[in-house]
């Protein structure tokens, strides 16, 4: 996978009479995806299945701009590959415009997944709160790594990812909403969430070394 991350797969219009390597599959190939002849059909989900792994490779590592690059590559590629099939070889073709879309919507949200701004260990005292309607709670908790659009951090209470939080400084007291990108427990049963914050890259400050508490200890709010 390291080395398919930093060199993004060959995707191209297919040019020879070739049949679809999908096993048991008859359809003609329409594109080839490093060197695989795939048809119309079964281009969306093995773009989707090739971009939702490069993106779990990615999210869990320190950022590398590398990586990134050859992500937004790929993306890019299957995206623009995607439009030309459906809108220059079947433009009437109403079903394959809806699953199009579908495409489309889905590689927008896996665009938006990985990280895109460096992490670094950080412990920031914050208020957490939830304030959805029936499942308003608040909790004094702290960062474990933070970015320019996001952070980790500990998190008492469940939380499902795509869910909305608010995040209040409590050295500062400003405040930014985020969005839950993961959740987790680590290795001590401590839950972990990942957030990308909404609408704003200000929120943290940018430290130039690691400020995490010894032994993960809870800092004390100033």
């Amino acid at each position: 996978m390291q080395g398919q991350i930093q060199s993004p797969p060959d995707i191209h219009r297919s040019l020879e009479s070739r049949l679809c390597a999908v096993s048991s599959c008859q359809s003609a190939a329409a594109v080839e995806l490093d060197a695989r002849p795939i048809c119309v059909g079964h281009f969306f989900p093995i773009c989707i299945q090739e971009l939702e792994a490069r993106c779990d490779f990615l999210k869990d590592k320190p950022f590398n701009p590398a990586a990134v690059d050859s992500f937004k590559i790929f993306l890019t590629a299957c995206v623009n590959q995607a439009q030309k099939l459906v809108h220059e070889d079947h433009p009437e073709d109403s079903e394959l415009k809806g699953r199009l879309q579908d495409f489309l919507h889905r590689a927008s949200q896996l665009g938006q997944r990985f990280r895109r701004s460096p992490r670094v260990a950080s412990s920031v005292p914050i208020w957490l709160r939830r304030e959805d309607p029936g499942r308003t709670w608040e909790e004094e908790t702290w960062t474990l790594t933070v970015s320019r659009h996001g952070a980790g951090l500990v998190c008492h209470h469940p939380i499902e990812k795509g869910g909305t939080v608010v995040l209040c400084r409590r050295d500062r007291g400003s405040r930014a909403e985020a969005r839950v990108v993961y959740c987790r427990f680590d290795s001590e049963g401590r839950r972990q969430i990942g957030v990308e914050l909404l609408g704003r890259d200000d929120f943290w400050d940018a430290p130039k070394s690691s400020r995490v508490s010894q032994h993960g200890a809870r800092p004390t709010c100033p």
